[in-house]
């Protein structure tokens, strides 16, 4: 559009209205060549930025033709002028222009003598409205955004401003444009700044331990060894607003390759050796860390026997199977990123979190566990050393019994119970008693035995070869009456047979036990699906008494800003 020259049409319509139009352009390029109004201003430091938006009212064309005036009749002179001061009392065309977008709205053309100002003034506020979402920028908040473990400290981002327009003023601006008698004019959109609610400064001060938690390892030098692998893998991570941990996938695979050593745990219900065995101490206590924090798990599971580090329902068990494993998870549902940091010294495992409080102040959250049943031992498992006495037994292991514990997450005021949540259910098997024995016959009885078989045999035959001079006896034997002799003999022979099959018997006890225990290896889950135990604390028999600590990481937490 030329400068200073209204644009003019014709525009006619038979109930004798004529509509004006609003228009807001979509895009910079096509603003600047159809209107050559538009101009982004944008002032930088603590100033306001804004965007011009042009207001233009016009008349039509004089060139412009429309059905309604087509005719087969020209015009003169004298009454296309008329026509024309006709139109221009009509029509007002209002264009509202920003650099992004072009909205429409219609008025009828009576409002050209008699404008609806309220009409004008809602259309107009939704409209600022519209440019506000498309404008307005929110500021960003500084927040820990690196670690440098060398240092031990962290780094922080730098906060920048935000910027929102003024609507109020936008609209009384825009109504003063429609309102007035100019042809063009322009309105400059204010913004004002929009301060960030925490600064690189305060952020570094603000920013603290807000979950800890600490357990206790063996002196077993393989299984504290996996423990320091893991604990190094989670120390210095950073978890960013809505980012979810994962224990597996930040330790990985716990192989041999990466240093991990094998150590005790459980696979299947059975207690094996397997590199990383033992890090389910450190997912156990980085779960009480989350809690403590405020933060809420994604995904927890339980051992298949209760380990001996930690109150029972409160551990987390992981296994690793190819990242399908059972895990543990939790997402920063903060506004702010998070730190985790892992100590491990002398035989103490700390965990901790460290951001901006989840919690209000004099607020706190902590685990509470209570059995709700025991589960009965399986019926003990029996092994043959005949080293052993006969008849002897000696037990091994003690049978243990099993337990359902159900856990809640505790919000505490100012010491106080304020809310308790039931948050799971755990499930622990017991334990069979191990016996060794000697079931076997005494060494050397079978030949006594056998001896005193023959002898009583003979006896028998001796006594029968005297039919003639006994037949009051052999009579009596017809009657079922048997000599004392042949008594004995037959006695002894039933004894020694009733003692193999007692012999007997007990073998097949002892082929029952074992398949029984045989079983539930095979098919121990733990709670997390079939044959899926995954790494678990074999407790003191998993120890090696004596042996020396080989857990030296302990990088300490930085003070907050360092």
């Amino acid at each position: 559009m030329r400068k200073g020259r209204a644009r003019r049409r014709y525009h006619y319509r038979k109930n004798g209205y004529m509509w004006g139009r609003i228009w807001l352009l979509s895009a910079l390029a096509a603003a600047a060549v159809i209107y050559g109004v538009m101009e982004l201003r944008s002032v930088r430091g603590h100033e306001a930025e804004g965007v011009q938006v042009s207001l233009e009212t016009s008349g039509s064309s004089p060139d412009a033709e429309s059905p309604d005036t087509a005719g087969p009749a020209p015009q003169s002179k004298k009454e296309g002028r008329e026509d024309q001061e006709q139109t221009k009392r009509e029509s007002r065309s209002i264009q509202v222009v920003d650099v992004k977008d072009v909205v429409e709205i219609e008025v009828p053309a009576q409002w050209a003598e008699d404008p609806d100002t309220h009409a004008i003034k809602a259309e107009l506020t939704k409209k600022a409205a519209e440019i506000a979402e498309k404008w307005d920028r929110q500021p960003v908040d500084s927040q820990m955004e690196s670690f440098d473990k060398t240092t031990g400290s962290y780094g922080y981002s730098e906060e920048s401003n935000g910027r929102a327009l003024d609507q109020d003023q936008l609209v009384r601006d825009l109504m003063k444009a429609v309102e007035g008698p100019l042809l063009q004019t322009q309105v400059q959109a204010v913004f004002q700044t929009v301060a960030p609610k925490r600064t690189r400064a305060q952020a570094k001060e603000q920013y603290k331990v807000i979950g800890t938690f600490a357990t206790t390892t063996t002196n077993n030098k393989n299984r504290n060894q996996n423990i320091r692998l893991a604990a190094e893998a989670i120390d210095g991570m950073i978890l960013k607003p809505g980012q979810e941990f994962s224990f597996n996938m930040t330790t990985g695979n716990r192989t041999s390759d990466k240093g991990y050593q094998p150590a005790g745990a459980y696979r299947n219900g059975v207690l094996i050796e397997e590199p990383g065995g033992g890090v389910c101490q450190v997912s156990t206590t980085l779960y009480h860390a989350i809690i403590n924090s405020g933060f809420k798990t994604t995904e927890r599971n339980f051992h298949s026997f209760a380990p001996s580090y930690i109150e029972k329902g409160q551990d987390a068990m992981v296994s690793f199977d190819g990242y399908a494993g059972p895990d543990l998870r939790f997402v920063n549902t903060g506004d702010a990123s998070v730190g985790l940091r892992a100590s491990f010294s002398g035989n103490q495992l700390k965990l901790s979190i460290v951001g901006l409080p989840v919690l209000e102040n004099g607020k706190d959250v902590s685990l509470r566990s209570e059995k709700v049943r025991d589960v009965e031992p399986p019926e003990p498992i029996y092994e043959e050393n005949p080293e052993l006495a006969y008849g002897e037994e000696k037990v091994i292991e003690q049978a243990q019994p099993g337990s359902v514990w159900k856990t809640y997450r505790q919000l505490k005021e100012n010491g106080k119970v304020v809310e308790e949540t039931a948050l799971h259910t755990s499930t622990y098997k017991a334990k069979p008693a191990r016996i060794q024995r000697n079931s076997a016959a005494q060494p050397g009885a079978n030949q006594e035995q056998t001896g005193m078989d023959q002898e009583q045999t003979g006896t028998g035959q001796e006594q029968t070869g005297t039919g003639q001079e006994h037949s009051d006896a052999g009579q009596e034997h017809s009657d079922g009456n048997t000599p004392e002799s042949v008594q004995g003999s037959v006695s002894q022979d039933q004894g020694t047979r009733g003692q193999e099959s007692q012999d007997q018997g007990t073998a097949g006890q002892k082929v029952h036990n074992l398949q029984d225990g045989a079983g539930q290896a095979e098919h121990g889950s733990g709670g997390n699906g079939p044959g899926t135990d995954g790494p678990a604390e074999g407790g003191p028999a998993a120890e090696t008494p004596g042996g020396k600590n080989q857990g030296s990481f302990a990088p300490e937490l930085a003070a907050p800003g360092q």
